[in-house]
Order: C-alpha cells, then structure tokens, then sequence
C-alpha cells in the first residue's frame, strides 16, 4: 500500500543504497515496515545507523494519520512500486524512490522540452525563453523548468501564454512556493501541469537540493534548451546531466562579450547543438512531423539569430514606411538614439518624430533615456 511507501520516503537517511539493500529481501514497502531491528540489523548493505533511522521513524510515525494528512493537503505520491511513476525517472541511477506532486504528472509519450538558464538573466534572454516556450507548447510540446527567477519563469509563462502543458521540477515540497513572489505562476502550473519534487512536504529550500533537483528536470525531458548561462552556472550542472542521459542539448549563442552567454557559447565550442529556432531544434530531433496547432491568439514567431526580425510583430502590419524603416533597425536589446541615426539615415527631428509614434503605437519602449527596444507583448 502506499502509505508505507510515502513512510520509507520521508524516513530521514534512507538513500538509495539503503533501500536496494532493503528491496533485496523485501518486495515491498508494506514488508519493510513489519521487520524488527533484529531483522534489519541482519539484512546485508544496511549500517547500524540505517536501521536506527527506520527503527525510530516506525516508532514515531502513525502511518494511516501521516497518509490522511496527506490525503487532505491535496499533494499526490507515487511511489516506484506503481506503474503510474514516470518511466523516464527509472533510468536514474538514484532515482527517488516516490514523487510528490500537485496538479498531474508529466504524460507519457508526450514531447517534453527543458528550457532553463540564469536566474538573473538579460531581457533578451527571458523574452527568448518565453517565446520559445510558446512555440513548443502551440506544437504540443511540454515545457519542464525549475519554476526559479529570470530564464525559469519565462519558459513556464511562454508554455501558459499558448495554452500548453508545463511542469516544474522544485527544490523544496511541492507545498513550498519558492520564490514566493512565484506564486501565482506556481498556481498555475499546477492547474495548467504539475508542481514536482522528490522531497517531502514542508520541506525548504537549501542550496544542496537544487543541483540533484536538476537532474530530474533533464531526465523527465527529450531536449535540454539552455537560453544564457554563465561559465559557472545551474544550468550547465542540467546540461552535464543531459548529456549523461542521453538527452540532446541545445544552447543559445551570444555575443562573446557577454558572461551571460558565456556558458552558452563554451556549450557549441564542445558541440551541443545551436539554437536558432524551434523549428530547426525539432528537425533534428526528427520530430518535425509534430503538428502545430491553430491558435489564432497566439503571436506567430521566428527566431533568426543576428537580425532585427527575431519575433514577427504583428504591429508592423499597420506601420507606415518611414515608421518600419525605424522599426527594423530595433530588436530585443536596447539601441541608442545615435546608433538610429547611423542605421535610419534620417535626420534628428524625423527619426524624433518617428520614435515618438512608435512608441504611441506600443510597438516600442524606451528602457532608458534615448534607447529603445521592441515590444513583444
């Protein structure tokens, strides 16, 4: 029975080596809870420690309150003795024994796409994970990130903007919403996904949680996209894991200049694959055929490294010339006045004038006095 399973989960020290060493004489949980420590203290792997950890957790542990408890938090477990615990979670060789979840877990034989990056990333980089996450999710695609600031969020919000599926894989108990400015974006994941985490409830974040956490971010997917990571980043800690798995890992070339996209770029260096859109990611995934769904809401994108059309604005449509002229000289990063001036042609008062209608228009902003970048939203 389950209850016995979310038991041995939330005994404090019981790895993964003391449960194979408990699975090698036991079939299940329900028969780890009968032994007596004269019994555990005989079973081959297990330290006299191990079997105090069980002994004492047995003692203070009244399983049918603990599961009606549970029951009643809304917070689901699945343990790997039930066929509904994610396949992709058995390649791991210290795969958590159960997963604590809100809303579903991840459907199976759905494609499923990592996309993570910095925390504190740039405005380009977080308005690339968003649109690129729209563009999986409008072709059924999931979208798997860690639910943390910058890169994270702006993947999940993309997958929600197009309707689709997400999940976050957190480093705390899934009734932990960390960050806790996070939390309508964690509301909804869980209703638009699922909230997941191998750690038990009322469990809070600490550093050491979030690299094993991402781990199962890249297991519980087919592809890792990394948007901008330093040189030392989470995130390469995600795309090492990928690698190791099997899965194919996708990054986002930057400018050499800049430390966000240092991580990135060191990625291609070592022959992860170049992401410039996701139509060409899916390709070589050979899951081209996957169809794109009619949404007539959502905003239609490219991304097209190196030019002013990396998304397709539908505000241009009602741009006179003169107007586009500007527009096109603009992209996703700020682009000073005087730059204009050099790229346009035009005279101070015109490219004034125009910039003045543009931003009337919310086709751009002005981020700071004199530079400008487009609106995407």
């Amino acid at each position: 029975m389950e209850k016995y399973a979310y038991w041995l989960s939330c005994i404090q020290g019981c790895t993964p080596r003391v449960r194979r060493s408990l699975f090698a004489v036991c079939a299940h949980a329900g028969e780890v809870y009968e032994l007596g420590e004269e019994s555990l203290e005989k079973i081959p792997g297990l330290m006299h420690k191990d079997v105090l950890h069980i002994i004492q957790s047995k003692k203070t542990w009244d399983i049918d309150q603990k599961w009606h408890e549970l029951s009643d938090s809304k917070i689901c477990f699945v343990s790997m003795e039930q066929p509904a615990y994610p396949d992709q979670l058995r390649e791991l060789s210290d795969a958590p024994y159960g997963i604590f979840y809100r809303g579903r877990l991840p459907v199976p034989d759905q494609l499923r796409v990592a996309v993570v990056g910095a925390r504190m990333c740039s405005e380009y980089g977080r308005t690339v994970a968003r649109e690129l996450a729209r563009e999986l999710a409008a072709r059924d695609a999931a979208v798997v990130s860690g639910m943390a600031r910058g890169i994270d969020a702006a993947g999940h919000r993309g997958a929600l903007d197009s309707g689709g599926d997400t999940y976050a894989v957190l480093g705390c108990g899934v009734d932990v919403c960390y960050p806790n400015y996070h939390r309508q974006l964690y509301d909804e994941i869980g209703l638009h996904g699922g909230l997941l985490s191998e750690y038990p409830p009322l469990t809070h974040p600490v550093p050491a949680y979030f690299p094993r956490r991402n781990r199962l971010i890249s297991v519980l997917s087919d592809a890792v996209f990394i948007i901008e990571a330093k040189e030392k980043s989470g995130s390469l800690i995600t795309a090492d894991c990928a690698l190791e798995q099997g899965r194919d890992v996708y990054a986002l070339p930057g400018r050499i200049t800049d430390a966000l996209s240092a991580g990135c770029n060191r990625l291609i260096a070592q022959g992860a694959g170049i992401l410039l859109s996701v139509e060409d990611a899916l390709a070589e995934l050979s899951l081209s055929a996957v169809h794109k769904k009619e949404k007539n809401s959502a905003p239609q994108s490219t991304l097209k490294s190196g030019n002013c059309e990396i998304f397709d604005n539908l505000h241009k449509f009602s741009l006179e010339k003169a107007e586009l002229l500007v527009y096109g000289c603009l992209g996703l990063l700020p682009t000073g006045f005087e730059e204009l001036l050099e790229k346009t042609g035009l005279d101070i008062q015109a490219l004034s004038r125009i910039l003045a209608a543009l931003l009337q228009k919310h086709c751009i902003e002005e981020v700071f006095k004199n530079y400008y970048k487009i609106i995407t939203e």
